[in-house]
């Protein structure tokens, strides 16, 4: 079985899996190292990889090191060629093109992961990493609006049924949720523009404000960094 470990800016996601499948998973933000400790307890865990875009936890790669054969996204041999030197990109950004490349091997991928940030990743047909932009993410955007400055009460993410506002709150929904569908929606023509046949992939915690709205797009799992992170292992035994 493998340990798969996504630390991010503000929460941590650990998986169980065993092919491709999630056996068990959580998410935590405190006592860390003790949670996977009880999961090496409660299964035969082999092989561990970590993706993280947070302060390095040595402890953790320790623990990893002793007890499993361990795979690190920052120091194990890419499946894709990758011009960025190391630190330049972030691990859960070359997990995901990991997953890309799993599932659509030679083609034109862009990804778009809407997390705490939106970045744009591209995975060429002849298997090259292109790193595209990041902006600030839905939640940061709901959040600068609800600053006590504006006056403006804390809003929730509701997709709007349409573009006359009625109030402050739809008001916001449409500039942020909206401005948000048409923001993708401009990198993908700009994208399509130059890489041809490309597919559409997008994933992220946050994706779920989005679910339908953007055609011709494949919208997965906010999990796609652990089946990055799985193939990764499967790629470097």
């Amino acid at each position: 079985m493998n340990l798969l470990v996504d630390i991010g800016n503000s929460n941590s996601k650990i998986a169980v899996t065993k092919d491709y499948k999630v056996v068990e998973e959580f998410h935590s933000s405190i006592n860390l190292l003790k949670k996977i400790k009880n999961l090496f307890k409660d299964y035969k865990i082999t092989h561990s990889c970590l993706s993280n875009v947070s302060k390095p936890n040595i402890k953790l790669i320790e623990f990893l090191k002793t007890n499993s054969c361990f795979f690190d996204v920052k120091n194990n041999n890419l499946p894709f060629k990758n011009p960025y030197k190391e630190g330049l990109v972030g691990d859960d950004r070359l997990a995901l093109i990991c997953a890309a490349k799993k599932d659509y091997p030679n083609q034109n991928i862009l990804i778009i992961d809407i997390g705490t940030c939106i970045t744009y990743d591209i995975m060429t047909q002849n298997n090259n990493y292109v790193a595209g932009g990041i902006s600030p993410g839905i939640i940061l955007r709901f959040d600068s609006i609800n600053q006590e400055t504006f006056l403006i009460k804390k809003i929730k993410p509701n997709y709007p049924k349409s573009l006359k506002a009625h109030d402050t709150e739809s008001s916001v929904n449409i500039g942020t949720l909206v401005g948000v569908q048409l923001e993708i929606e401009g990198f993908i023509k700009k994208y399509s523009s130059q890489y041809a046949n490309l597919k559409v992939i997008i994933t992220g915690g946050d994706s779920i404000y989005l679910s339908g709205i953007i055609k011709n797009t494949i919208f997965t799992s906010s999990n796609y960094v652990f089946k990055g992170l799985e193939y990764l292992i499967e790629t470097n035994k």
